[in-house]
């Protein structure tokens, strides 16, 4: 499990911290809480923040943004690893957080799809947009280092039968 702090300023709204879990065994993105702009970092959790003025894991910036839309919808339309349970879910004390409502889709072009975000979108929507970005990325590294070991073990001491 990954404890994870987003922390966003300068987006509709007040500034604010998301607080969520990654359960790496599952693949599934919890996000629970939506509370006041928290700078210090919360016990053992991983900081993704827009501001550069506090401590952090990793910066999120506006050349992001696509890239979280998309993993926002992967998450959003995935299965977790049981075939049954949503890759992505939002607490009753996260709803506001959910980004969907501030992101129209806007066609598509030779990079893919295009999308237009509101201008009234909240940190709190698009600090879960950025926690989308790490559990997508996570994932892939995670899954990347797994079939690594098994090309290496295979490798190693694997016998082929002809």
């Amino acid at each position: 499990m990954i404890k994870i702090q987003a922390t966003f300023i300068g987006y509709g709204g007040v500034p604010c911290s998301l607080f969520s879990m990654l359960d790496t065994d599952t693949s599934v993105l919890a996000i629970s809480v939506q509370a006041d702009y928290r700078a210090a970092r919360r016990d053992d959790c991983l900081v993704i923040t827009n501001d550069t003025g506090i401590e952090r894991d990793r910066l999120f910036g506006d050349d992001d943004i696509k890239e979280a839309i998309k993993s926002f919808y992967m998450l959003k339309a995935g299965v977790a690893n049981d075939g049954a349970s949503p890759r992505l879910t939002f607490s009753e004390r996260a709803a506001r957080a959910n980004p969907e409502s501030s992101i129209e889709k806007d066609g598509i072009d030779v990079s893919g799809p295009r999308f237009r975000v509101s201008e009234s979108v909240t940190c709190g929507q698009m600090a879960a947009l950025a926690t989308c970005l790490y559990a997508t990325k996570s994932d892939a590294i995670e899954r990347s280092v797994e079939m690594a070991d098994e090309i290496a073990t295979f490798m190693n001491g694997g016998i082929i039968t002809i």
